[in-house]
């Protein structure tokens, strides 16, 4: 009777339009309700049978149902869907596959197929990536359902974590594949033999692929003859073929904790290429005069392919027990001996160079993760840069500039690293920073200069509060195919070609700089190239930084109320982002664990600070102590407490 009714199907127009309507983002609860956040800071609770229609992170629309003066939301249009592409582990439901998302409450599944490209046959507790193909807000879908692309790792695999991390970014588990490698006919010509010189190379203990290797002396005018020897990977690897294409599209090797993927095949990285000791291997050397105040003597500086055999493998802790408490070196060669102490005294003298002339980084130290059989963390060691790291990278940073003039001078363009210092969009609080703290000499275009730039640098670099706050509003590093400054690190140009193993751009770099010596065709880079390896080595530190926080989460869950000593290095409305200093590990403290009373505490994160009763009590870059609190395993993350306030 009531059917087709027109005055009906009117007056349900009517109500539907009548009833409130708002979009937002949905948040699941991990006991099977959600919310809806809005613009506008306020949340809406999605009953559980209504979360069975969207999924954590969707962004939708829908109406506001009062009932009992409680309101509730009802989804009715997905506007943009969380879920494309993700991870999950296999399961089964009344013998149907699901798959479980990973950080999403552990009642969430969605159905599944396998997609026939899948050659794993898939069982419970597998992870794999899988793509939506229906969600229930659409049109003519009812349910979620996915189509399982990619299998990622076994269940009971130790290395689970590492290859979720990479399918994560869709970076690749193996090395490349590659035949039989042989060096390319036209690189044995004209390659200078130096396998009588005495090159040595400087690593880590457990480094295959090693990259570069040095030798110097010293004239009667108190000048460093230096020699850098860079391995040639585009010796054996032709531009535009295979092997060259799978490198172009890698653009890096990939390095997480105890897990590395190379650029190049191993054969090459590890073996042919790699300057081993006692291995003649084919080499690319630059050859430099340093005066003995630091400067590169730019006529004195040559380029050449050659053949070198190094003599010795050395450690970086090796090398510097040697220099700074006259231990045992680990060769008994002489003429390294002596090269290490003229290296030693170079380094400092460069460094001193760098800090009039340009500008060098805070040392911080690296953090290494030292795993079991299990791969799980034993412990994090803190290794403090030593005089051999500072060897290492002041002749490095040398080599680099001595090609970065080569490229400037006789070729025009290659492959840069650049850095136009403070972000634009950001200049205007910058200023506001300076001058609330006294500074008041920089204008706009003072502070986006070069020169501006680098004098605000060697201002604030010890006054870490200042460098802390300012490091906020820079802009990203990136590449360019022309010269351009690296505001950074305080040079007008900069470009690299000492770690070709490793990285494409290096390789690019070799070929111009051999192109150049042989009187070859110059051609310039492809700039869309340089999109690609931006974005890449975006992705590279998402996947590091996704690795690290589930090693710290793992090794910090059995150290509740543990006491650690931490930096400040940032503060928000919610209260403050540390680092803790003998790990490496970053936690948030929320106000609640700062102070107690809620009134009382304010934080100010344009002013870089945090107050208590209207006075400055913690401010960024103050080093305090802080309790491990809680370890919230959904999305790894470390909450802390202030080990010296009354948070109870």
């Amino acid at each position: 009777m009531f059917q087709n009714n027109p005055l009906l199907a009117q007056l349900k127009q009517e109500l539907h339009e009548q009833t409130p309507r708002v979009e937002g983002i949905v948040r699941a609860h991990e006991k099977g309700f959600g919310f809806l956040d809005t613009d506008n800071k306020k949340s809406y609770f999605i009953p559980v049978a209504k979360m069975k229609t969207v999924c954590h992170g969707d962004k939708v629309s829908g109406s506001i149902i009062t009932n009992n003066d409680k309101e509730s939301f009802d989804p009715e249009l997905l506007i943009e869907g969380s879920l494309q592409k993700f991870i999950g582990k296999i399961g089964f439901q009344d013998r149907a596959m699901v798959i479980y998302l990973e950080n999403m409450p552990a009642n969430f599944a969605i159905r599944c197929k396998i997609n026939e490209q899948v050659n794993e046959k898939l069982k419970e507790g597998d992870w794999v990536v899988a793509t939506l193909v229906s969600h229930p807000l659409q049109k003519e879908s009812k349910h979620f359902f996915a189509e399982v692309t990619r299998f990622v790792a076994d269940g009971n695999s130790p290395y689970q974590l590492w290859l979720k991390t990479l399918a994560r970014y869709d970076l690749e588990t193996h090395a490349p594949q590659a035949e039989a490698l042989t060096i390319i006919d036209a690189e044995l010509d004209n390659r200078q033999d130096l396998t009588d010189v005495h090159f040595f190379t400087i690593d880590s203990e457990n480094t295959e692929d090693m990259d570069d290797a040095i030798a110097v002396s010293k004239d009667e005018h108190g000048d460093y003859q230096l020699m850098v020897a860079i391995a040639d990977p585009t010796a054996y690897i032709l531009q535009d073929s295979e092997l060259d294409n799978i490198a172009k599209a890698r653009n890096f090797t990939t390095y997480l904790p105890d897990f590395n993927i190379p650029m190049l095949p191993k054969a090459l990285a590890n073996e042919l290429c790699s300057l081993k000791a006692n291995e003649k291997r084919p080499a690319m050397i630059c050859k430099m005069r340093i005066d003995n105040a630091g400067n590169i003597i730019a006529d004195d500086t040559t380029f050449m392919p050659a053949w070198i055999e190094s003599k010795a493998k050395l450690s970086y802790n090796n090398v510097s027990d040697f220099l700074e408490n006259n231990s045992e070196l680990a060769t008994n060669d002489s003429t390294i001996k002596q090269q290490l102490i003229w290296l030693a005294d170079l380094a400092k003298i460069r460094i001193t160079w760098r800090q009039t002339h340009a500008l060098v980084f805070k040392d911080n130290g690296d953090y290494r993760f030292e795993l079991d059989e299990n791969r799980q963390v034993k412990s994090i060691i803190k290794e403090t840069r030593r005089i051999a790291n500072h060897i290492v990278e002041e002749v490095m940073v040398i080599a680099n500039l001595a090609l970065t003039l080569q490229l400037q001078t006789k070729i025009g363009f290659g492959i840069f690293n650049i850095h136009s210092g403070f972000d634009n969009k950001y200049i205007e609080q910058a200023i506001k920073f300076l001058n609330d703290n006294g500074i008041t000499e920089f204008d706009k275009e003072l502070l986006l200069s070069f020169d501006g730039y680098v004098k605000l640098r060697r201002m604030i670099d010890n006054e870490p509060f200042l460098a802390t706050k300012l490091r906020k509003f820079q802009s990203p590093a990136d590449f360019s195919t022309e010269p351009q400054p690296h505001f950074g690190l305080g040079f007008e140009a900069y470009a690299t070609w000492t770690s070709p193993i490793r990285k494409y751009g290096d390789m690019v770099n070799h070929r111009l700089i051999k192109a150049y010596i042989r009187s070859q065709e110059l051609i310039s880079p492809d700039k869309e190239q340089l999109k690609s390896m931006n974005e890449r080595r975006k992705m590279l530190r998402f996947a590091e930084r996704d690795m690290a926080e589930n090693l710290y989460a793992q090794y910090l869950s059995d150290k509740i109320d543990e006491t650690y000593s931490a930096e400040i290095i940032d503060i928000n409305r919610g209260g403050a982002r540390v680092r803790l200093c003998d790990i490496g590990a970053f936690a948030f403290v929320p106000l609640s664990m700062i102070h107690s009373v809620k009134e009382e505490i304010a934080p100010f994160p344009e002013e870089g600070v945090i107050k208590i009763k209207g006075e400055n009590r913690y401010k960024l870059a103050d080093i305090i102590s802080v309790v491990i609190h809680q370890i919230k395993i959904e999305n790894k993350s470390i909450i802390a407490k202030f080990a010296d306030e009354n948070t109870e």
